[in-house]
């Protein structure tokens, strides 16, 4: 249980209980991965959320608020090791009191736990962007650049251009064949 002395350091909503949903996600928070994380501005979020925000962000060492827009850097061990919010957990049932060890890997897109429990052992949570992919580029062209980085389009359009160049000889040789 955290002291009284902690809860009241924290704000909390006029009716006195810390909200215990994820303000991005809306699911309740837990001790695995939806565990309330908090920034340093003091908002907190569920840590699957903002491992999500991490895999999108082209700044993978911090994390920016979304709803105050501080930037908040990220400990040494990554994500998992953001402060939990103390308040929240102990509004929690006791049981969920305690917080499971959970590893963010980046470059995967997976939050996993460390030693095996009763939940799921790890979530997907996305891939990077890749870094050549700028945010000012425009969401079409982002969408294109992800499908053809796909082996299936790929195919198709080596086949196509295939198609086309058959076609192209065709109507040449059509074209320049002796008129009679």
């Amino acid at each position: 249980m955290v002291p009284d002395q902690d809860k009241q350091s924290l704000p909390l909503p006029p009716d006195g209980a810390p909200d215990l949903e994820c303000a991005i996600c809306f699911s309740q928070f837990n001790n695995v991965f939806r565990t309330p994380k908090m920034l340093q501005c003091k908002h907190t979020f569920c840590l699957e959320c903002l491992a999500r925000m991490n895999i999108k962000s082209s700044e993978p060492d911090a994390i920016q608020c979304p709803l105050c827009r501080g930037v908040t850097p990220l400990p040494d061990l990554g994500l998992p090791k953001l402060e939990n919010n103390p308040t929240i957990l102990s509004y929690l049932p006791e049981a969920m009191q305690r917080v499971y060890s959970v590893r963010f890997n980046r470059s995967r897109g997976k939050l996993q736990v460390k030693r095996p429990c009763t939940v799921s052992n790890s979530l997907d949570v996305g891939l990077p962007t890749p870094p050549c992919a700028s945010s000012n580029q425009a969401p079409w062209r982002r969408r294109v650049q992800e499908l053809l980085n796909k082996p299936v389009c790929r195919t198709l359009i080596k086949v196509l251009v295939s198609l086309l160049m058959v076609l192209l000889i065709c109507v040449l040789i059509y074209l320049l064949r002796p008129q009679e």
